[in-house]
């Protein structure tokens, strides 16, 4: 694994945490108005679509190939959903909430079982599991994107400290179970 993917785990973690800590400030990004909304708006589909293709880079390389294609559906997901967060809040257009609500929804539940996937292996890499499912638990609104940014910015850490091990799922390779 290079560590293009964990370093995108750590950008889309930082945007979310961004994104939640302008919460306490009490921004109205589904109606902005001014600098701090629309700030609240970028940092939501940001962290969106720096999700989408954290979530596609690893599948790309995944640490367990059991359930691994749900993570390039998640991948797809997130960036939708960070997509209909634009779309809606930035540029009014009411019926892309539809992008944003399926696209949330269905990458926690995606983001669930492909979590689900990796623990479900008997190998350390099903410690990946944990941090997709505290991804899936935090969602992509209000204090959930505190617990879904920590998820990415330490999953981003362990897959960095993880290294050349996580080439197991190649074809030609052990796999672990």
């Amino acid at each position: 694994m290079d560590r293009t993917t964990a370093i995108w785990f750590v950008i889309a973690g930082v945007l979310a945490v961004g994104r939640w800590s302008l919460e306490i400030l009490d921004i109205q990004y589904y109606d902005p108005q001014g600098l701090l909304d629309y700030s609240g708006v970028i940092l939501q589909t940001a962290a969106g679509v720096a999700t989408g293709v954290a979530l596609i880079l690893l599948w790309r390389d995944p640490p367990v190939s059991r359930g691994a294609w749900l993570l390039l559906l998640a991948g797809a997901l997130a960036a939708t959903q960070g997509v209909g967060n634009l779309l809606e809040d930035a540029f009014g257009v009411e019926d892309a909430v539809w992008l944003f609500f399926v696209g949330g929804a269905g990458m926690i539940f995606t983001l669930a079982a492909a979590g689900g996937s990796a623990l479900s292996v008997r190998s350390e890499l099903r410690w990946s599991g944990v941090f997709l499912l505290l991804g899936a638990a935090g969602g992509m609104l209000g204090p959930g994107l505190a617990v879904m940014g920590a998820a990415w910015i330490a999953f981003g850490v362990w897959l960095m400290r993880q290294g050349s091990t996580l080439h197991i799922t190649s074809p030609h390779a052990p796999q672990h179970r």
